[in-house]
């Protein structure tokens, strides 16, 4: 059997660039850039490149593994905050009641795209990444009123899915929907059923690779039973629950489909090890409603004293966000995107045991469980 040498992970220590002792007596030899930290130049404050402290690797002993051999690791738990538009148009024609008229309201559709804009550098402030997905009637939003919302997003470091229930339009569709409104669209589908994933990955097989990225699999409406994985794997051709090393796309676990700290906190404990460990938070843009005295359908408006006034909801998760820095800043959690995720998994294939013996489902429907957790929505 063949083996390995790995080098395990570099600490980093803190050196000087030489003592006093040594400097001073190379004061008439030595010049600024040679790396000799001289007395006369810490005293003038001179030559800063040369007595500042440098990063030196610290090498620790090489590991013999035999080839193959799995290399024990917990990964963190890669956070990413998912927030999708739905059509408000059904088969193309058919207005829906509980969808603002991203397409045809200018007004209103300028007000979610502001929030969304002061929602994105909130998020971005703390570090942490949106993935957005968008059905055609977003994009043709910001197509007509909103030209560069796509890019001044992404700018910020956030990413455009293609998210589709393909009543009216399909991802492909979809997805030139965000092309032609000024987005680049990342190769993640979402919004797919579960009870017709067979079908759906048979038609992404149209136009792959261009979607190569499942997430948030879902039962219809959310309700009880849906999946509640929290990690990555290939889904196989026959059985998406199964995995297949050789499959041709990766699905990203959502975890809960809850916003809480407490969520994030068990899916943390419930981490596996030598796997890509995920949880996503959720929201979308109608969730954030206009001022009441703006004078846009009342529907989507709020006054500043309720919890979905847009000021209000965004504090609600710069709030949060602030709990879940903590944790990202004790190594636990990693703020990253999907596309992120997809090419961790990608690197680290060899390296993954992925156990599918059972999958979590939920025992109560999204509606709910959000409800319970104290979370400021519709």
């Amino acid at each position: 059997m063949k083996k390995l040498l790995i080098l395990l992970v570099f600490p980093l220590i803190l050196v000087g660039c030489g003592s006093e002792e040594e400097s001073s007596q190379k004061d008439k030899l030595s010049k600024c850039g040679d790396g000799i930290c001289q007395a006369i130049e810490k005293d003038l404050g001179k030559c800063s490149e040369d007595c500042e402290q440098q990063l030196v690797p610290q090498l620790v002993p090489q590991l013999e593994m035999e080839e193959g051999e799995i290399v024990p690791f917990t990964s963190p738990l890669y956070f990413t905050i998912v927030m999708h538009t739905e059509e408000d148009t059904g088969s193309c024609n058919n207005p829906k009641a509980n969808i603002p008229n991203y397409d045809g309201d200018k007004e209103l559709m300028l007000h979610f795209t502001s929030a969304m804009r002061e929602f994105g550098e909130m998020v971005a402030s703390h570090g942490a990444k949106i993935n957005m997905g968008n059905d055609w009637t977003w994009s043709n939003g910001v197509e007509n009123f909103d030209p560069t919302f796509y890019t001044d997003f992404e700018a910020m470091g956030h990413e455009i899915d293609a998210h589709a229930h393909q009543s009216c339009i399909k991802y492909k569709g979809v997805r030139e929907a965000i092309i032609d409104a000024g987005g680049t669209p990342t190769k993640v589908a979402s919004g797919i059923k579960e009870d017709e994933i067979t079908e759906e990955l048979e038609y992404l097989d149209t136009i792959y690779p261009d979607l190569n990225i499942l997430w948030g699999v879902a039962s219809p409406g959310h309700d009880e039973g849906e999946e509640m994985t929290g990690w990555v794997w290939r889904p196989a051709e026959d059985n998406w629950l199964e995995h297949d090393p050789d499959g041709k796309y990766i699905h990203i676990g959502h975890g809960a489909y809850t916003n809480s700290l407490g969520s994030v906190q068990e899916a943390i404990a419930n981490r596996k090890d030598n796997t890509i460990n995920t949880f996503a938070v959720f929201s979308t843009p109608r969730e954030f409603k206009a001022d009441m005295e703006s004078g846009l359908n009342e529907t989507w408006s709020a006054t500043k004293k309720e919890c979905g006034h847009y000021e209000n909801m965004i504090q609600w998760w710069d709030d949060f966000l602030t709990e879940i820095d903590k944790l990202v800043a004790e190594g636990t959690v990693e703020y990253a995107s999907l596309t992120d995720i997809a090419k961790y998994f990608e690197e680290n294939e060899h390296n993954l045991i992925i156990d599918q013996s059972e999958i979590p489902r939920s025992q109560e429907s999204m509606t709910d469980r959000r409800k319970k957790s104290g979370y400021c929505s519709l």
